[in-house]
């Protein structure tokens, strides 16, 4: 690698990285939190080769898992980014070369989507409160470094709702597909495999093995993950838009 390429590797990290400390909220069932690393992952996809988004991917939200405390998660997200990242940027340039190989992505996304949502539907099977309920308290929570104190809602799901939430999980992997926009179905694949990701790792190590905590309690990241993939996606497609617009003008 280039001295350039590696100071462009550099300069993507950071970028990362600040998206990823930028705002932070807890999921307690997990220990882990949601960001907006997805952002800037998404967001410089289109903008390198997939090895150099791959490693920014990967070493900038790891480095902010250290940093705020999340050092249990900081092997599984180098791992897991490193995949989403690579595979989200290959997928964006081999689309805009050869459209026709979207079909094949299409089904993946489904295939991943119908996966992620039966996961979810056979792990909280019987589980749930008897009725909906919503509690308001304070959390701690990170903005720029800087903690502060900010309104928490908890949610008691009664089990129907879990059918909803994977019935949705469903309709979202169909609706990407069908989506004529190549770095949208790159983007959302990509989400799907980290949502994937972490879920097994939560489930299998750091919910069992590291933090005590009930396995199950994975499952109720899958929404979170999904929705910071979801903003991730819904925020770096108006940047990318406008640098496509930028460079053929």
């Amino acid at each position: 690698m280039s001295v350039y390429g590696i100071m462009r590797t550099i300069v993507f990290t950071v970028i990362t990285f600040i998206a990823t400390v930028l705002l932070v909220v807890e999921t307690p069932a997990t220990g882990g939190y949601f960001n907006l690393g997805e952002v800037a992952i998404y967001v410089i996809s289109f903008m390198a080769s997939p090895i150099t988004v791959a490693v920014a991917a990967g070493l900038g939200p790891a480095l902010a898992d250290l940093l705020l405390g999340y050092w249990y998660f900081a092997p599984a997200t180098l791992a897991i980014k490193f995949c989403e990242g690579y595979l989200v940027s290959a997928l964006i340039h081999k689309l805009r070369q050869e459209p026709e190989k979207s079909r094949i992505v299409k089904l993946l996304t489904v295939v991943m989507g119908v996966a992620l949502s039966l996961i979810v539907l056979l792990n909280t099977v019987g589980e749930g409160e008897e009725s909906l309920g919503i509690s308001l308290t304070w959390t701690q929570t990170s903005l720029m470094g800087i903690t502060i104190s900010v309104p928490s809602i908890a949610a008691y799901l009664p089990s129907y709702t879990w059918i909803i939430i994977s019935v949705l999980i469903v309709l979202l992997s169909i609706v990407v597909a069908l989506i004529e926009k190549p770095y949208m179905l790159a983007m959302s694949l990509g989400g799907l495999v980290m949502v994937t990701g972490y879920f097994v790792y939560e489930f299998f190590v750091s919910n069992p093995v590291i933090l005590g905590r009930d396995p199950i309690g994975a499952v109720f990241e899958v929404p979170v993950n999904v929705g910071q993939f979801v903003v991730g996606v819904l925020l770096a497609i108006p940047v990318v838009q406008f640098i496509e617009r930028a460079t053929k003008g």
